[in-house]
């Protein structure tokens, strides 16, 4: 895939829980795994999660099919996840920019989302969109194990200056 793929983003409906599950896993392997208490979800763990997201989800598809989504609630980006072998498209530019865009739309002037401490790439991903930390928070993250809680980065952005 390369940044000229054509790539279309469109609102993501109940017909697309399979494909943004399977992007959500793969790309939660390759991002936090080595984050995670050792247990990885499972791709039905991810489709049962998914059908919640779809008032605010947006999904990107190319040449490979689903390759991306972002999804939100209210001023909180809750996901953006790429599939690897998109990094480096500005996919996930595009979409983080559609979901602030779509969220300033909704009256969102403050946003704000959790990135898990230890993702760096992610940190310098955000932070290089205008996002900047604002504290650490403790969270828990829910799986087909249960709930553990772990460290988490607050990041904050103002929507006023776009």
């Amino acid at each position: 895939m390369s940044a000229a793929a054509n790539i279309t983003i469109r609102r993501a409906s109940a017909g697309d829980i399979p494909a943004l599950a399977r992007v959500w896993h793969e790309s939660w392997i390759e991002s936090h795994g080595v984050l995670s208490f050792g247990i990885h979800p499972d791709i039905a763990d991810f489709a049962r999660r998914t059908a919640k997201l779809l008032p605010g989800c947006l999904i990107a598809e190319g040449e490979i099919g689903a390759c991306g989504f972002t999804a939100w609630e209210g001023g909180e980006l809750y996901l953006l996840f790429v599939l690897p072998v998109a990094y480096g498209t500005g996919l996930g530019e595009e979409l983080l920019a559609r979901a602030e865009a779509e969220m300033a739309a909704g009256g969102q002037s403050e946003i704000f989302l959790f990135c898990r401490a230890g993702n760096d790439r992610a940190r310098r991903f955000y932070e290089k969109h205008g996002w900047r930390f604002s504290r650490l928070a403790a969270s828990e993250e829910g799986s087909f194990i249960g709930y553990r809680e772990n460290t988490m980065w607050r990041m904050e952005k103002s929507l006023d200056s776009r």
